[in-house]
């Protein structure tokens, strides 16, 4: 599994109870690195980032526990969402003093470890001397030595060991795309405008600034000529009072609010005025270059900030090759912040390599919705496969899976010719009946029978071969049903 040589917090596990889509208790292990969630539309992947967001920011605005709880629950059922941390975390809290948690540390097979908890049962416990009451409202960290959650003080504001960016699948770009202090943007701008306000092109801003604006025959003398006129008038009708324009030096945040990104693709516009699809990958683009620049300690480059990334469907919208290129990005980011991300793509799904990340699978079954480990998928020494990912995941049927399933089942049994194989179905009850023609020097020889798997083999392998008829996607997935009883 993934593995870094820096320093590094990550989420080992995230723990939901009765969260939106996912009934019950499920519980999620997790590696460093990237992690993959996978299934069809409204099994709850994107609930699990919603989840996190919900420990951190609490209820949503102008909702209630009733709207965010599974709908198969009672009022008595506990909604709840845990989160583990596990790493360096002292070093973290040290490097960006955030000493408060440093209290609620607890060592665990030698790991550093941190637990929060946000939960609907109500309790009351006494912390540091003092009853205190847990809630929805409150978020609560875990306190080894007194063996209870608790809710210091100042936890519910910001817990900044556990800062996280998060592009939903129906993200407004400008979300990000905003130079406002507090997002993506505006943070990179402010990180930009930290150097350069320490130049001599700034002094010499701030000194033009106050030659323009203050002193004799600057704008505010002007201005103020103005305001002794309606000082005059003010007194005559109300009163005595001093009236003054004043121009302060603005706040570079200011600056920030009137600047427009403009992208041109062959058409000069503001990103506002570009396709989705632009706006979605230049978002995308805006957050690698957060994840790179503003993770770094501002004077011990060895420090790298927690920073975690929930993409869902990155795919929307990109073209095949522009997903396989995000998706090496998002591999190089994971290097040194975690990276969860939810797909449908086969594109991206095939960029999974079970050696650097890790997969669940979310699958609908007739009892309701089953979350499985992807290391589960033991099919074959080299699972989890593609063809067997979709398969699981999806119920969907490919050749791959089929080629995969038929080889599997020669060398398992070692039946490599495929008259061994053809006898080796048989005397599994499988039917030999479905016609094959075969081409032996560019003529057609007269159809023989072969088992249904045979003849899809064949036909995937010998694509030049027209004197046979296609397989239905119902035969394919009948072929892999039987191959799946037998391997």
């Amino acid at each position: 599994m993934h593995t870094n040589e820096k320093s590094m917090i990550w989420i080992s596990k995230i723990t939901t109870n009765n969260y939106k889509a996912l009934h019950g208790e499920q519980t999620f292990n997790f590696n460093k690195g990237l992690t993959f969630l996978v299934g069809e539309n409204n099994t709850g992947k994107t609930s699990v980032f919603q989840s996190v967001d919900f420990l951190l920011s609490g209820l949503p605005k102008n909702k209630n526990e009733v709207d965010i709880k599974n709908k198969q629950c009672t009022d008595a059922d506990e909604l709840a969402v845990a989160v583990e941390l596990k790493g360096d975390i002292t070093e973290a809290i040290d490097g960006f003093s955030e000493d408060k948690y440093k209290t609620y540390v607890f060592e665990e097979d030698g790991i550093e470890t941190l637990r929060l908890k946000r939960s609907s049962v109500v309790q009351n416990i006494t912390q540091a001397g003092k009853p205190v009451e847990l809630n929805i409202n409150k978020l609560s960290i875990w306190n080894q030595e007194e063996e209870q959650f608790e809710n210091p003080s100042g936890i519910d504001k910001t817990f900044k060991l556990l800062e996280t960016q998060f592009v939903w699948s129906n993200i407004d770009p400008n979300d990000v795309v905003d130079f406002g202090s507090t997002k993506t943007c505006g943070k990179l701008m402010g990180e930009v405008f930290s150097d350069f306000r320490k130049t001599d092109r700034w002094t010499e801003f701030e000194e033009s600034h106050k030659a323009t604006f203050h002193g004799e025959g600057s704008l505010d003398e002007k201005a103020n000529e103005v305001g002794e006129e309606i000082k005059s008038i003010f007194a005559d009708q109300y009163g005595e009072v001093d009236i003054r324009f004043s121009f302060p030096f603005p706040d570079p945040a200011n600056f920030f609010k009137n600047v427009d990104l403009n992208i041109n693709d062959g058409h000069d516009t503001k990103l506002e005025d570009k396709g989705s699809g632009m706006q979605r990958g230049i978002a995308l683009a805006i957050i690698q270059v957060y994840a790179k620049r503003l993770v770094q300690h501002a004077t011990d480059p060895s420090l790298i900030k927690p920073l975690f990334f929930f993409i869902d469907e990155p795919e929307i919208s990109l073209h095949p090759k522009a997903q396989l290129i995000l998706m090496e990005a998002l591999k190089s980011i994971s290097a040194t912040q975690q990276v969860f991300i939810t797909t449908h793509s086969p594109v991206t799904l095939k960029t999974y390599d079970p050696t650097m990340s890790k997969m669940f699978l979310f699958v609908r079954e007739s009892t309701g919705i089953s979350v499985a480990d992807s290391e589960k998928l033991c099919l074959f020494d080299w699972s989890p496969s593609w063809g067997e990912i979709m398969y699981s995941a999806f119920h969907t049927p490919t050749e791959e899976f089929h080629n995969e399933l038929y080889g599997a089942i020669q060398e398992t049994h070692s039946k490599y010719s495929l008259s061994d194989m053809e006898s080796y179905l048989s005397s599994k009850g499988v039917v030999i009946d479905t016609d094959w023609v075969k081409i032996d020097k560019g003529t057609a020889q007269p159809p023989y029978k072969v088992s249904l798997m045979t003849f899809i083999r064949n036909t995937i392998h010998h694509p030049e071969n027209k004197e046979n008829l296609d397989y239905t996607p119902d035969q394919l997935r009948e072929s892999i049903e039987i191959l799946l009883m037998h391997l």
